[in-house]
């Protein structure tokens, strides 16, 4: 399982997240230092506007998915964890966005991004459930 987030609050959502996932091995991409973080990789942080920056990390992001094969990417946002999904689905592999329980009123850019390509993408309010978006209750 690979688990993606920002560092910050994508990050502390991601880590609970992770605690409670029964996985032989959980492999941890962020934004923040390795040293700091607890992550095995490291990405630039970018936001989604600033796509240029994410195209620089594609190859990056491939990178890391085909080095841990992992059966699941699992993202809390935000625009790198995004790019690291984009690379599991150009590399035929199963995608679970899950959105900040901070969007209450409306789905991140991100996560309407990811729309597009996930496998799964979960919002936790009941009220922003839509096409291509699932509410299954509170994760966080």
């Amino acid at each position: 399982m690979l688990l993606v987030a920002s560092f910050g609050g994508h990050w502390v959502q991601l880590k609970r997240l992770a605690a409670l996932l029964e996985a032989e091995e959980q492999v941890f991409v962020s934004t923040a230092d390795r040293h700091n973080a607890g992550a095995s990789y490291y990405l630039d942080d970018f936001s989604v506007r600033e796509l240029w920056r994410g195209v620089r990390q594609l190859p990056k992001a491939i990178r890391i998915v085909r080095e841990c094969r992992p059966d699941v990417i699992i993202s809390t946002g935000a625009a790198p964890g995004l790019l690291v999904l984009f690379a599991g689905f150009l590399l035929g592999r199963k995608t679970l966005w899950v959105d900040s329980i901070a969007n209450c009123r409306r789905l991140s850019l991100s996560g309407r991004v990811a729309r597009l390509f996930a496998s799964r993408v979960l919002t936790q309010w009941p009220e922003l459930a839509s096409w291509r978006v699932r509410y299954l209750g509170r994760l966080l």
